[in-house]
């Protein structure tokens, strides 16, 4: 991606972040990207298509990370999910959460276009993991892998709006009982017997 680009998407997301989705002006990137006006333009038709490059650039970044530590992640399905879930930890902090949120409110048909383009990440992510514990004999052979994978975004979709409604939530401990909830609905026996050798370890 062109570095004049991603210095625009990268002060955008950061003026989003300080000030909130409505507030911010091209006038405020342009500032503070140190360029004219002219030169944003280049980039965006206008306000709605920057935010589009920048959140679904969010999206993409995301979608980067996350396929990134489930395949460096050794071990078997459950371990990768406990990656993943110690990824969350560091890297969501709910502050994208808030901004989807404004933006579903200013900007409804860019908010429904990224939220199937987040759908279409995490299914993929979750599909994938549920054959794989499958094959591994972790995971109950008779699961609904399609059904099994709706259901799991469902619940992570749960668990974020609590993020955004319930001031002081642990959100970390929230994530941990959302994901062992899902692992002991999938489990087959050895599965279960591994979760609980994982839970007293830690």
């Amino acid at each position: 991606m062109d570095q004049e680009l991603v210095r625009i998407l990268t002060s955008t997301f950061q003026l989003c972040k300080q000030f909130g989705i409505k507030a911010v002006t091209m006038d405020q990137v342009a500032q503070a990207c140190g360029m004219s006006k002219k030169t944003i333009y280049k980039w965006a038709s206008n306000k709605e298509d920057l935010l589009e490059k920048v959140f679904m650039g969010v999206a993409d970044r995301m979608q980067e990370e996350v396929t990134s530590v489930m395949s460096d992640s050794s071990g078997n399905a459950i371990d990768k999910l406990f990656a993943l879930e110690a990824f969350a930890e560091v890297r969501m902090r709910g502050e994208e959460d808030q901004l989807l949120f404004q933006l579903g409110y200013y900007y409804p048909e860019l908010a429904e276009r990224l939220k199937k383009k987040r759908e279409g990440i995490v299914l993929e992510i979750t599909k994938e993991n549920l054959r794989q514990g499958i094959e591994q004999g972790l995971y109950r052979d008779d699961l609904h892998v399609e059904h099994i994978a709706l259901l799991y975004y469902g619940h992570i979709l749960a668990v974020h709006e609590n993020v955004i409604s319930e001031e002081g939530l642990d959100t970390d401990a929230l994530r941990q009982t959302s994901l062992r909830y899902h692992i002991r609905g999938i489990a087959s026996t050895k599965g279960f017997e591994y979760l609980n050798q994982l839970i007293q370890s830690k």
